[in-house]
């Protein structure tokens, strides 16, 4: 397998929107913790500090697990950075719970978080103004 770190946002990208969803859900059985830790781990290189001037938040991503547990990342927005760390412990101010495949989707702009709300397929907790605005703060990968 390619080490994740190796292949571009942008690349990332386009073989997520050329991936089917059968093809989506195998990787993420068989690569699930390597792709997540990558895409975490990119995701204060992808902030914007000019789109969110002023903002102090904490978001959690909760990505399903089939156990019904799900695996944890808290990004915490303070000063012009962004901080992420998995699991965390402080009160998310705005929280996501989303299936893997659709997380994948999602933070590559092949799917709208709107949509995946209406469709029950995101679940959102807390400042729904704040998770409306959250996706401006990061520059998304185009592919």
């Amino acid at each position: 397998m390619t080490d994740p770190s190796m292949v571009p946002p942008e690349q990332f990208a386009a073989l997520v929107r050329e991936a089917s969803d059968e093809q989506l859900e195998q990787g993420m059985r068989e690569n699930r913790d390597v792709l997540l830790d990558e895409i975490f781990h990119r995701m204060p290189q992808q902030f914007d500090p000019g789109r969110a001037e002023g903002v102090e938040a904490v978001i959690e991503w909760q990505i399903t697990r089939p156990d019904g547990e799900p695996d944890r990342w808290q990004l915490s927005i303070r000063e012009g950075r962004c901080d992420c760390t998995r699991g965390g412990e402080a009160e998310p101010d705005v929280s996501y719970r989303v299936a893997p495949v659709d997380f994948v989707k999602l933070i590559t702009g092949v799917e709208t978080g709107p949509k995946m709300f209406v469709f029950g397929r995101l679940r959102i907790r807390g400042n729904l103004m704040m998770a409306a605005r959250m996706q401006g703060w990061f520059r998304m990968p185009t592919g």
